[in-house]
């Protein structure tokens, strides 16, 4: 109990770091186990102590993360992929992970000279919780290398050490096991076997965590712990005595790790099997302390590890079905089933929430479903493939597991496409995480005592919670400016109303990810943490790639009512004809017969063009709009050049508004001194890449703008403009000393 507790205390500081209202009420809660269980001021004030230290010591962490220029790397393992592999590397106290450009496989224990510049990710940039550089950390790497080619005669060997002789070890497990057969199934069982989530692809990852069953998928306790079952099993069977079958199962679990490098669910699973096997030679069980020690040891050896979600997860979950195992020791063994595994969902919800932003209604009937067809039949086959690699593999078996691994994957996209699995939730603050926790605890508390009344009424509570996080608002209105790179888009939220607009999607991809959709580390993960599924509107200024090269890519992932374009633009027809934009179910509107649009209490009123344009130049059919939020207004004004500034003086005059969108990027082709003079407007913004090759924003334009307040996604970031009533307050994510608030001037 007292390493319980003073792993409690640790989880503390680090709680307290990131919410001091949560570490607060944490500490409160672990005030009282502490009194209620030794009643000692002395112990109370030495926790409450070491979490003050932990406090400090986790602020002062070094992230020691930065760029710099290798003369030399050496080779200590791969990462593996399904079109390819990474190489782990070395530079003195370094570790990376190198991408070459060719297929080259550079031996294990290879030092290689050289020219290599290591890539660190930059600091986020939106208001989101994506860390990359948190993730290097949580991974125990420094950086990454993208190299095009190593030539063999750079290259020498060296000493090889005990690590570098597990990934040997590890590498030619997995070329064993994927020589096997040429169907796909292959990967999955190497998925299953080592937990190498690369094999998993996007969508068949979608897929589970709709169902919720990815933990299963994966390497994790419930892995280990059918292993050591079956391992128990068949050494039994063979009449080996206890004693040696203990000590034969702390060998094979040491053995699963190596393969397994290290991951820290598997760490943390097969530690404390291990220590549990260990304890079983006295005739105390001390659950607690065994799960605490390990959880200690993985801090102790990387403190970063305390942020991983799957690290958080997995004690939660372990410690709360350790602490009600008492409640199913005398039902039967359906029961026990049905209320291990409720707990096991429901102690994860507030962790889940404040982690993914996403809340599932499934998740616990599909977990009643998958966890005895995974444990009875998918992880048996697994170890009967991993024993039939090594001996003999006969044909009919490969026919065989091809065909129940793509019955399994058709079930399981079947079923994840058959209804909507999944809510995205708003973020929820320190309060609402506290209300949500006690809720988890009591319907946890009442599912041990079988109290089915209660357990219905709490979770009704719980769901209201969830409603009133994502429908209460302080603010009316909420404008942001995304930060996608050199490229436009833009949220516009009504809160009240509870409806969105998306004016412009930003580019297709980033440089270094090919593959990568941008709006999956931009826009999409913003409107998840805001808690929205749902787009009312989808805005195309024109047809550029820099403003819609994601929007095919969100109208996939996201319900999309309607589109807002303007098709006389030249480069429609080939957006519209192609596949991922023939397949939307929602409605077009022509910009062209449409002037004014109300969503909810946002209207938008289109200026420009008033008629179709002859232009094969497609920022010249760029859609100028005002969108009134309120008692404030934005100008939006696309790609426009100076010439359609004029048409556009020439038709409306004097041009009113809060907040003016520079056209083009901030480029000297636009936004002229002429327009300058005949518009009125407080804030100018500029949607522009750090150190694009166009220079944007052009100094001469942002000259002429005076003394008018410029935020730029440049320097600033994601830009988010807050609208309660007649006051509006801004927010910079890279310069929080510009936030400021204003209130509507009356004319």
């Amino acid at each position: 109990m007292i390493i319980f507790l003073i792993l409690l205390s640790i989880m503390n500081g680090y709680i307290s770091l990131e919410s001091p209202l949560l570490g607060i009420f944490f500490m409160g809660v672990s005030s009282m186990i502490t009194w209620r269980r030794f009643r000692s001021i002395k112990f109370l004030l030495s926790l409450l102590l070491l979490t003050a230290l932990v406090i400090t010591a986790v602020f002062l962490l070094p992230e020691n993360v930065e760029e710099k220029q290798l003369d030399h790397i050496t080779v200590t393992g791969y990462k593996y992929y399904k079109d390819g592999i990474a190489h782990t590397v070395t530079h003195e106290e370094g570790a990376y992970d190198m991408f070459l450009n060719d297929s080259v496989k550079v031996p294990i224990g290879k030092k290689c000279s050289g020219f290599f510049e290591t890539s660190v990710p930059g600091e986020e940039r939106n208001f989101i919780k994506n860390n990359e550089r948190l993730a290097l950390r949580i991974n125990d790497m420094d950086g990454r290398i993208y190299h095009e080619t190593i030539d063999a005669a750079s290259c020498k060997d060296t000493s090889i050490t005990f690590g570098m002789r597990i990934s040997d070890m590890r590498d030619k497990y997995i070329s064993k096991m994927l020589s096997n057969s040429e169907f796909e199934y292959a990967y999955d069982i190497l998925t299953l076997s080592i937990g190498n989530k690369s094999y998993i692809t996007s969508e068949f990852f979608d897929a589970l965590q709709k169902l919720g069953i990815y933990h299963l998928y994966v390497i994790s306790g419930t892995h280990v712990a059918f292993l050591s079952g079956i391992l128990f099993f068949v050494l039994q069977r063979l009449r080996i005595t206890i004693n040696v079958i203990k000590v034969i199962m702390i060998i094979c679990l040491l053995f699963f790790l190596t393969l397994n490098f290290f991951s820290p669910s598997v760490l943390r699973a097969v530690m404390m099997a291990i220590l549990l096997i260990i304890t079983s030679f006295f005739r105390e069980k001390p659950y607690l302390t065994v799960i605490s020690t390990t959880a200690i040891i993985q801090i102790l050896y990387n403190p970063w590890v305390m942020y991983h979600a799957g690290f958080q997860l997995s004690y939660i979950t372990t410690y709360l079905i350790i602490l009600s195992r008492p409640y199913w020791q005398k039902t039967g063994p359906f029961t026990q089933l049905m209320g291990i595994t409720a707990i096991a969902e429901v102690s994860t919800l507030a962790v889940v929430l404040q982690q993914f932003n996403v809340v599932s209604l499934s998740g616990l009937i599909m977990n009643f479903f998958f966890v005895p067809l995974f444990s009875f039949i998918i992880f048996p086959m697994v170890i009967i493939y991993n024993f039939m690699s090594f001996t003999i593999f006969p044909v009919f078996a490969d026919e065989i597991y091809h065909s129940v691994f793509t019955m399994l994957k058709d079930m399981i996209f079947f079923i994840a496409d058959l209804f909507r699995h999944r809510f995205s939730v708003k973020s929820p603050n320190a309060v609402w995480l506290i209300i949500l926790i006690t809720l988890s605890y009591m319907i946890m508390k009442e599912i041990c005592l079988l109290n089915l009344k209660r357990i219905g009424v709490y979770s009704v509570l719980f769901i209201f919670s969830i409603i009133f996080i994502n429908r209460l608002s302080w603010y009316d209105y909420t404008v942001t400016m995304v930060d996608v790179g050199q490229g436009d888009s833009f949220i516009v939220e009504d809160h009240k109303n509870n409806a969105t607009v998306l004016i412009d999607t930003g580019g297709k991809f980033y440089p270094e990810e090919s593959q990568y959709p941008l709006s999956e580390k931009t826009v999409l993960p913003y409107l998840k943490e805001s808690g929205i599924d749902r787009l009312d509107m989808m805005v195309l200024s024109h047809m550029d790639l820099d403003h819609t090269g994601e929007a095919a890519h969100i109208l996939q992932k996201k319900q999309v009512d309607y589109v807002y374009l303007n098709p006389g633009d030249p480069a429609f027809k080939d957006w519209y004809m192609s596949e991922d934009v023939v397949n939307y179910e929602g409605q077009f509107i022509n910009a062209m017969d449409t002037k004014v649009m109300n969503i909810g209490g946002i209207e938008i009123t289109k200026l420009f063009p008033m008629e179709e344009v002859e232009s094969e130049d497609s920022n010249q059919h760029s859609l100028v709009m005002k969108v009134n939020t309120g008692e404030f207004s934005f100008l939006f004004t696309g790609d426009t050049d100076i010439e359609m500034e004029n048409r556009l003086m020439e038709t409306y005059g004097r041009l009113e508004a809060d907040v003016l969108k520079l056209a083009h990027h901030g480029s000297n082709t636009s936004t002229g001194g002429a327009f300058i003079e005949n518009t009125k407007f407080r804030y100018a913004l500029v949607s522009a890449g750090v150190d694009n090759s166009y220079g944007h924003p052009h100094p001469e334009v942002i000259d002429r703008l005076g003394p008018v307040q410029v935020f730029d996604t440049s320097r600033h970031g994601m830009v988010r403009f807050n609208i309660r009533g007649g006051k509006m307050c801004v927010e910079a994510k890279l310069a929080p000393e510009l936030s400021h608030c204003i209130k509507k001037e009356l004319n």
